[in-house]
């Protein structure tokens, strides 16, 4: 079980049984997320972060709800809610029209948001329970590694939080399983500190049905596999300069698990 705030177990609850009510698909994305599967303590978050089987023109079947409870709109953040309890709660309304044109059009700011591997975070959440009595359908990490390389991608300086999850991620990927003693990494010569990066890189592939996530990745690995990128802030207690050229390999390793744009393997 990850470890949340009560007020957002209470804010999840109530959005749970509005979602329910109104029979719309709900799946925890972010921070939270990355919780659930990472026990990484120093990742805290004061938002949660939710996808909506609803497009933006239809969020109003839910949001009028959770008004009647009390939850009010951010003054400045247009998808951002505050429960009753004051928990802070982002609402992605990504339903079918915007996982099609892949872009959310926010009406009052008039602004779009990219929103590329949607269908992956509906098709494959999983359940799992983040506190007592609270069971949501949770992204798993390879589809979560996916929109955190996207919101990376499309705003580096601004997202930085998101390569430091994804160094993470790697680190720590499939450390618990028997991927990383099997042939699928040996028969390649992948030393174990980077398996966990190769393996990532392999389910991305497979996870990349689509020309424009393929393309997300191919271009984030672009970035980070320069020779003159260095990790601009500090990142699990390393900083810029020549001391995070080990993330480097990492970096590469996804890259070769990840293989040529238009692979099939």
């Amino acid at each position: 079980m990850t470890t949340i705030l009560p007020e957002q177990a209470a804010a999840l609850r109530q959005l749970k049984e509005v979602c329910y009510e109104i029979g719309v698909d709900v799946v925890v994305i972010g921070a939270v997320a990355y919780r659930v599967w990472l026990d990484d303590e120093n990742r805290m978050t004061e938002d949660v972060d939710v996808a909506v089987a609803l497009d933006v023109d239809e969020l109003p079947q839910l949001t009028d709800r959770l008004a009647i409870r009390g939850w009010r709109q951010d003054a400045r953040w247009e998808q951002r809610w505050h429960s009753l309890g004051n928990a802070r709660v982002d609402v992605l309304p990504v339903g079918p029209k915007a996982r099609q044109r892949r872009e959310i059009v926010w009406p009052r700011a008039e602004t779009r948001m990219r929103v590329v591997g949607y269908d992956h975070v509906f098709h494959d959440a999983v359940e799992r329970e983040l506190a007592p009595d609270l069971v949501l359908r949770v992204v798993p990490l390879p589809v979560l590694a996916l929109l955190k390389i996207v919101s990376y991608s499309d705003d580096p300086h601004a997202r930085q939080k998101d390569l430091r999850d994804l160094v993470a991620l790697m680190r720590s990927y499939e450390e618990d399983g028997e991927r990383r003693f099997s042939d699928e990494v040996l028969d390649v010569g992948v030393d174990y500190q980077e398996s966990g990066a190769y393996l990532l890189g392999r389910d991305l592939r497979a996870l990349c049905t689509g020309e424009d996530e393929e393309d997300a990745v191919d271009r984030f690995l672009e970035r980070v596999c320069n020779a003159d990128f260095h990790v601009p802030v500090a990142i699990g207690g390393v900083g810029s300069g020549d001391v995070d050229r080990p993330y480097a390999r990492g970096f590469a390793a996804l890259a070769r698990g990840f293989g040529p744009v238009g692979s099939t393997r």
